[in-house]
Parts: C-alpha cells; sequence; structure tokens
C-alpha cells in the first residue's frame, strides 16, 4: 500500500495539499521493484510522492493481469475508488474483470486507461477532487440557532457530516452567541457597506462583529445561521454580515441551511471561491431566476444597500452578478446526491417580489426537466464559470 503526496499550483509554487492512499496490484510473487518502478512513473509524470501506508485505498493501480484476487478483497461498498490501470501486461485486462465485478456487486468506482490523454487529464482532476474533500477532514461548522423551520429538506444529520465528510457540526443557541448590541461595527465592514449609501448599517456592523466572535469563540471553519429571529425579534440582519464574512474567505450561509453551509465549504476546497446560495424563484421553459439578500460583493459589478426582502427590515445586498456564465449546484441532505449545472447568464426583468439580488441563467431542457421534477431542495449555490468536470467527479465520488 502507498500513500500518494499530491501537489497542484496556486499561482505561488507548488503545495502539498493531502495524502490518497492507494494499492499496486500485481501477479503474486511480482518483484518488489515493479510495484515501486510504478510509483516512480506516478511521481513523475503527475507529481505524486509516495510512501507505504495501510489499506483501505482510494485508488487500485493494476499493473500486470493476474491481480483480480486481491482487487476484489480491496473493493467497499460505502466509499468510491478509483481504478487505475495502463494496456500493457493484461493490466487493463485484470481492471476490465474488476470493474465488471464492482458493477455486478454495487461497488462504486470509475476505471481510467493511462494510455488515453482524456483519462490522464481526469485522473489528474480526481486526485484534486480527493484532495479538497481530504482538507475537510477535522473541520468545525457552527450553526447558530436550528435549521428554519421551512427547510425540511435541508438539515444534514451530524453524524452524517462527520463519516462522509469528518466535518464536526458545532451547535450554538443564539443566548450563547452575545448580544450584538455590545459589539461595535469593523472599519473595514463600515467602509464597505455605508459611504454614500441612504441605510445606516451600524446594527448590521454590530451583528459581523459578533459573528465573528463566535467563530473565534469556537475555533469555526464555517457558520450558517438561523437569522429570521434575529430580525423578527431586534429588526436587524446577518445579511451584510454573512456576505461580508464570504468576502473574507469564510464560508458563511442563512437560515441553519445544512446542506448549503456544507456545499459552501466543499466549493471553497475545490475551486478557491466561494459561492452565492440563492433560491429558485422563477422556472419556465429553458431559464431559471435566482434570488437572495447575501451575495459576496466579489461576485458583483455594482451593488446597493436594500431592506430584507421578507421581512422589510434591516439590510441586505441588492446587486448585479458580474460573471457571464455560471456553475449551479446542490447537495441532498444524505451527501450522496449532487445536482449539477452550467449555464448562461441572460438578461431579465427584475422581480419586485423576491430577493435583491438576482440573476437569470439559461439552461438546457433537460436541466430544467430535472431541476423541477427531481430538486434536492430550494438553496442552491451559484459559482461563476463552468466547473462541471469537478462538480460530476464530485458527485461520482459522494454518490
Amino acid at each position: 500500500m502507498f500513500i500518494l503526496f499530491y501537489y497542484f499550483y496556486n499561482q505561488i509554487n507548488f503545495i502539498p495539499v493531502s495524502k490518497i492512499p492507494i494499492k499496486t496490484l500485481a501477479y503474486a510473487g511480482a518483484p518488489e521493484r515493479l510495484h515501486n518502478d510504478a510509483i516512480d512513473i506516478l511521481k513523475l509524470k503527475y507529481g505524486l510522492e509516495a510512501e507505504i501506508s495501510s489499506d483501505r485505498p482510494r485508488i487500485l493501480y493494476f499493473l500486470t493481469g493476474g491481480s483480480e484476487a486481491e482487487a476484489t478483497r480491496l473493493l467497499e461498498q460505502k466509499r468510491f475508488q478509483l481504478l487505475l490501470a495502463s494496456g500493457k501486461t493484461n493490466a487493463l485486462a485484470s481492471a476490465m474483470e474488476v470493474k465488471a465485478y464492482s458493477n455486478q456487486h454495487g461497488f462504486r468506482n470509475v476505471l481510467l486507461c493511462l494510455d488515453d490523454d482524456k483519462d490522464k487529464q481526469l485522473f489528474e482532476k480526481y486526485i484534486s477532487v480527493f484532495s479538497a474533500l481530504d482538507r475537510l477532514q477535522g473541520k468545525r461548522l457552527g450553526l447558530i440557532g436550528e435549521v428554519s423551520a421551512w427547510l425540511v429538506a435541508s438539515s444534514i444529520d451530524a453524524n452524517i457530516l462527520k463519516d462522509k465528510l469528518d466535518i464536526e457540526l458545532v451547535r450554538i443557541p443564539w443566548e450563547d452567541a452575545g448580544d450584538y448590541r455590545k459589539f461595535g461595527a469593523d472599519k473595514d465592514f463600515m467602509e464597505c457597506y455605508h459611504a454614500g449609501r441612504q441605510y445606516n448599517i451600524e446594527d448590521a456592523g454590530r451583528v459581523n462583529s459578533m459573528l465573528k466572535k463566535v467563530i473565534e469563540d469556537h475555533d469555526l471553519d464555517a457558520i450558517t445561521v438561523e437569522c429570521f429571529s434575529l430580525v423578527q425579534e431586534n429588526s436587524v440582519t446577518a445579511c451584510l454580515g454573512l456576505s461580508f464574512l464570504n468576502d473574507l474567505g469564510i464560508p458563511a450561509g442563512c437560515e441553519g441551511d445544512l446542506c448549503s453551509i456544507t456545499a459552501l465549504m466543499i466549493a471553497k476546497e475545490l475551486t478557491g471561491e466561494l459561492p452565492w446560495m440563492a433560491n429558485v424563484v422563477g422556472i419556465n421553459a429553458n431559464e431559471v431566476l435566482f434570488a437572495h439578500c447575501t451575495a459576496p460583493t466579489s461576485m458583483l459589478s455594482e451593488y446597493h444597500i436594500n431592506t430584507h426582502f421578507e421581512t422589510g427590515k434591516g439590510t441586505a445586498v441588492h446587486g448585479r452578478i458580474k460573471a457571464r456564465d455560471v456553475s449551479v449546484f446542490r447537495l441532498n441532505n444524505t451527501l450522496d446526491k449532487v445536482f449539477y449545472a452550467h449555464g448562461e447568464v441572460v438578461d431579465g426583468i427584475y422581480e419586485k417580489n423576491a430577493c435583491r439580488t438576482q440573476l437569470h441563467v439559461e439552461f438546457d431542457e433537460g436541466i430544467i426537466r430535472e431541476l423541477k421534477n427531481n430538486p434536492l431542495g430550494n438553496h442552491h449555490l451559484v459559482l461563476p464559470g463552468n466547473h462541471m468536470e469537478v462538480l460530476s467527479i464530485l458527485a461520482n465520488i459522494l454518490g
């Protein structure tokens, strides 16, 4: 068994991002040099460092024929694995047999052939997604309050979060979060939202400072907030505070939606970006209208401050998304299904009876049909650009 260290370029230098367990497979009695040479080739061609480790491999690397029986003993029902082979020394033949066995017995895996240029590129993408998911291990996700009552499909059991992604859910009652009125507004926050705008955002700044203190006190990596109780009791919203946290690179979601905040955390590790969490507020034959009040300002070409749509109170971000095309995705509440789609941003009529920041996106007819007939929930995550390849790999791995 070997563990692979994957390196990727991040505009500055190459950095190690994960350890990926791999098992090299060959006929019984094959020389150790065969296994070592295979690992050296992976290092040379793909930037992968290897060291001997335990079992439970993520990748089964077929080197020769006669390795089928050993491979089947390493297959796992509840865990996605990658089957890797080349056409040399009957390695692909062995992998094909194991892939057929996997299909017959319900094991989830994908077979890649390293003789194919497209599969080589896909292999690199799989390593990148494996690494992104591994970076979530040990992360702490804070839930202030409860999941909002109307999000009947968007609560994730804490045990599922732990088992699937090794994310720890930290529950924080509102009474333990502190009184926002005792906090001061940060200068950076006030400069971001205040200058030249008619709304007094001092209270929104205090809420932002309170949230940052909660994150610090509980050592959180991400946060989601049951925000409607805050606005109903105090006429102040968390919209700007959550927007600001996302601009700072801290995944922050509203309504206590655990599916969305988990997707935000995954998106950050996959792409280095934080998406916009949005409602689906309109669907026609080829177009979807997304809207919400917490858009990160980094995604906007222009914005101003408005009131929160549902309550008419507090403050919210009313902006124009600057992307020309977007990737939209959503997780289910058992983290084994992913909806994902790519669409073009189109002009549309601003809907007064919807949340403040809005986006019209044109999709293929099949996507529209899937979204209407088999939705995983209301809130979807909107990422600028085309991320379909990594999202499809994510879907394979999770479900």
